[in-house]
């Protein structure tokens, strides 16, 4: 079947559009950059309409670039930001108030607060031994009670805004995250979301696989203005007519994280990978059972797939006969679940240094000039610019460098840039170890940063397994366009399998000593964050 898919790839500082050909091979990629404002402390946003503007002229010139028409696509994979929302008008389709990022932290103190209060009553669940409202938001949604989700946010703009939350109760406005955005300025009026989004609204009931009325009286928020929840493969709608040649059905949708694990092929349960990105995103499958962290992690939805593959054409007859007994199968509608680490500032602490101190002019100038040194000479850098994410989860640490002298050069804060997203890595796979029943025995990586030698070396020391960076390091695009490939009948597992090769393996090679050396320089800068406060 020949065909190509269109995979809308929406993150925190660009949108991008890469087409698929029907090997599961990106043939051509369109990228524009978006801007994040941080109008006062705390405070990350961004232009909604920009969001939305950037990416269909992604779509438009990607097409045009690979020297194809719209019809030649075979459907649409969308993979996003996660927790980022943005609240919109139902009948106008603009949006009412600036995007709100996950990054963003205005609702710490609410969330603090909020955390603390006690439950009782109905609200307090039979087999629930917890009072507060943090193991009560745990046991139904698998996260932490913390800014960096949804329901703070939504909750924040409707509070702030009374016009917003009369309207809200009227039912005239609609709120989703970003791909509930996109979906619904591509169709012109779908308004849904896929399942791993809404389980990261901190509003969605893992278990029951349903918005919790309860979360949403307590944070104020009505669910008419949610968005209807489907499976990462479901019926997500059309392109309206006249926004593209043809209208193009939209197969499938991730979150970025999800469509990460689903694109490195970790279908398998103990099977994990770790993104870096703007943030760092370890994500480890647990198979179709939900185990709840006692090590400050978040469980979540890993994804859910509705559809039983389609056959295709010019299969052989081997081919033919397992496809056969897979269509003879009822569609499944299983559900997979993920433990997952989130370190907040990853990519990001390099554009600080760019951007912030000047100290580069490229991000990928990094590795060389932290090359120009073998150490960081007891240099630390703790990133904690939007706090500490997993598995410390304290928004009130702030970043720090600590250990220099009148030696210390660029070079060694370079160095000790790169060795702090390994030591955020670190503490979240000890947590996950903990949490998890299987032993990890090798990490997949991705992202921007996952090309950077020195980085993936020192993560590999630090871990004492293998880390293995794929051919291609841009996998979020490709595990969404993956989905949607199985989905159409355009991919098979075959096509599934052999899309993911590997470039490189990093095996760890430092002493147990010298690794010990590290974790006790870091932990001991960890120690003296939390001791401060």
């Amino acid at each position: 079947m020949a065909g190509y898919i269109l995979a809308l790839d929406q993150g925190t500082t660009s949108s991008r559009a890469i087409l698929y050909d029907d090997h599961a091979r990106p043939i051509k990629i369109a990228q524009q950059p978006t801007t994040l404002k941080t109008p006062q402390a705390g405070f990350v946003e961004q232009d909604a309409q920009q969001i939305w503007q950037t990416q269909i002229s992604c779509a438009h010139d990607v097409i045009n670039q690979a020297g194809l028409l719209a019809t030649d696509v075979s459907g649409i994979a969308i993979t996003n930001q996660r927790e980022s929302i943005v609240i919109w008008d139902k009948q106008t389709g603009k949006p009412l108030a600036p995007a709100i990022i996950w990054q963003d932290r205005r609702t710490a103190s609410y969330c603090k607060t909020l955390a603390a209060e006690s439950i009782t009553g109905a609200t307090k669940a039979r087999d629930n031994n917890h009072d507060d409202m943090a193991s009560e938001v745990q046991r139904i949604t698998g996260l932490r009670l913390d800014p960096y989700f949804s329901a703070s946010k939504i909750a924040w703009l409707l509070e702030n805004d009374p016009k917003l939350s009369v309207r809200a109760n009227k039912g005239e406005i609609a709120v989703g995250t970003i791909d509930s955005w996109l979906i619904y300025k591509l169709t012109g009026g779908e308004h849904v979301i896929d399942v791993t989004n809404a389980s990261r609204t901190l509003l969605y009931d893992i278990h029951k696989l349903a918005w919790s009325e309860e979360l949403c009286a307590r944070f104020a928020i009505p669910m008419n203005i949610l968005p209807k929840v489907l499976p990462s493969d479901g019926d997500f709608g059309k392109t309206k007519k006249g926004l593209f040649a043809k209208q193009i059905p939209i197969h499938a949708v991730l979150g970025d994280q999800q469509a990460a694990l689903f694109g490195q092929g970790c279908l398998d349960a103990g099977m994990a990978k770790n993104t870096y990105g703007t943030g760092c995103f370890m994500l480890m499958n647990i198979g179709q059972t939900p185990k709840l962290s006692e090590h400050k992690l978040l469980t979540t939805i890993a994804w859910q797939r509705k559809s039983a593959p389609t056959r295709q054409e010019n299969l052989s007859f081997e081919q033919i006969v397992q496809s056969g007994k897979r269509m003879l199968q009822p569609p499944k509608k299983e559900v997979t679940y993920a433990l997952e680490g989130s370190v907040f500032m990853a990519g990001a602490i390099v554009q600080w240094l760019r951007d912030n101190l000047g100290m580069i002019q490229q991000s990928s100038e990094i590795e060389e000039l932290a090359r120009q040194v073998d150490s960081s000479e007891g240099v630390v850098m703790l990133p904690a610019f939007t706090g500490l994410g997993a598995p410390y989860w304290r928004s009130d640490i702030s970043a720090s460098i600590t250990g220099m002298s009148r030696g210390t050069t660029k070079a060694h804060i370079a160095r000790a840039a790169l060795e702090a997203v390994a030591y955020q890595t670190y503490d979240v796979l000890i947590a996950m170890q903990k949490d998890s029943p299987h032993p990890l025995t090798e990490l997949r990586v991705d992202g921007g940063a996952a090309n950077n030698d020195l980085l993936m070396q020192f993560q590999a020391d630090l871990l004492d397994v293998p880390v293995l960076r794929p051919r291609d390091t841009e996998i979020t695009a490709k595990g969404a366009a993956l989905l949607a490939g199985l989905k159409t009948g355009l991919y098979d597992e075959a096509t599934m399998k052999a899309s993911w090769q590997v470039d490189r393996i990093f095996e760890p090679t430092m002493s147990a000593e010298l690794r010990e050396q590290h974790l006790n320089k870091w932990q001991q800068a960890i120690d003296r964050a939390l001791k401060v406060i």
